[in-house]
């Protein structure tokens, strides 16, 4: 089986971390992007992002973080800055408002969409079955939109580089803690690794142009 039922194509979208807290203007990290955010219209952007994969029957993976809980990092012994940052700011709390999927961005079992294991860190490949769901639906191609631009989207899309896969990475879907940190890895590290760097509008123009040839 080549794709999932009612999907078409050898495409996924693999969006990351579109909780509430980061999305949404009451989210406990909301106010780190939000200048990001606004400058690029990041909402808006992944709801069109969204919509046109719905449009067009691309299944999208969902990588989403790990989630503080009682027992979060317990005897832990390696844990790193930004995971004890987590724990100790209860960011992404299990069980509230925050872990939940921003309003129209979430999953829908008609297209076929599928949630992964969570990730620990920044990539949403380590220590996850993202890797194992695409390779059973003989997923070639992805196309990553989500937060935050150079943590774990960079690091996710960095990893699907290294295992093999064709990557295209939206850079108006996305937002960084600071507006600086956004732009140096849109227009300056993302270029270096990734296959297409392109804007929402222009990867639709091409699903447009793919499915006018069918």
């Amino acid at each position: 089986m080549t794709s999932l039922p009612g999907t078409t194509g050898n495409t996924a979208v693999i969006l990351i971390d579109p909780y509430n807290d980061f999305l949404h203007p009451s989210g406990k990290l909301n106010p780190l992007v939000s200048a990001s955010m606004e400058k690029t219209n990041t909402l808006t952007h992944l709801k069109e992002f969204v919509d046109a994969a719905r449009a067009h029957k691309i299944p999208i993976y969902y990588g989403l973080h790990q989630q503080v809980s009682t027992n979060f990092l317990l005897g832990w012994n390696h844990a790193t800055p930004m995971q004890k940052s987590q724990g100790e700011n209860k960011a992404f709390e299990a069980g509230t408002w925050g872990v939940e999927i921003f309003q129209g961005l979430q999953p829908s079992v008609e297209n076929g969409d599928v949630i992964i294991s969570k990730h620990w860190s920044s990539s949403s490949f380590q220590n996850t079955d993202l890797d194992y769901q695409l390779r059973q639906r003989d997923v070639t191609n992805l196309v990553i939109g989500g937060l935050t631009a150079n943590t774990c989207m960079e690091s996710t899309a960095r990893y699907a580089y290294e295992l093999g896969y064709r990557v295209t990475m939206l850079k108006d879907t996305t937002a960084g803690f600071t507006i600086e940190q956004k732009e140096a890895a849109t227009e300056l590290i993302w270029p270096l690794f990734a296959h297409e760097v392109k804007t929402v509008a222009e990867w639709i123009a091409t699903l447009k142009s793919d499915f006018s040839e069918v």
